[in-house]
């Protein structure tokens, strides 16, 4: 009976300093300045533009990315904020939309609605993308 109490006392020993190895492992692993990720950004698109009007930027002055279908993927780092903003390609257009924290995978929302500068631009915006 005592070799089987020692038994388990040494099991058990090992599987706690096995699991605060692990957790010290994983606080230690976010030490240090903030390392890039890829950014997955989906556009759930709620105006009356084609999805090519947007694009992601790292922010405040990083990277930007274009969608291809609804998806866009930018280098950023965990710190740092990814935002739907509009299209170089258009300068006529004005459009700063959602903003998220950098992660694997996010989801940005395109609003249009009738107030404020968008509606300075955005009849100029429906010509020219034909919708």
């Amino acid at each position: 009976m005592d070799d089987l109490k020692k038994a388990i006392m040494i099991v058990g020993s090992i599987v706690g300093v096995g699991a605060f190895g692990v957790f010290l492992y994983m606080m230690l692993a976010d030490v240090g300045p903030p390392r890039p990720i890829e950014v997955v950004v989906t556009l759930d698109n709620k105006c009356e533009l084609v999805d090519d009007a947007f694009m992601v930027r790292v922010m405040p002055d990083g990277p930007t990315a274009l969608f291809e279908g609804k998806t866009a993927r930018v280098m950023a780092k965990k710190n740092q904020r990814v935002k739907l903003v509009a299209n170089a390609r258009y300068p006529g257009f004005d459009f700063e939309g959602d903003e998220d924290n950098a992660a694997p995978r996010i989801t940005l929302v395109a609003i249009c609605d009738s107030t404020g500068r968008f509606d300075a631009t955005s009849s100029n915006m429906k010509k020219q993308f034909g919708k």
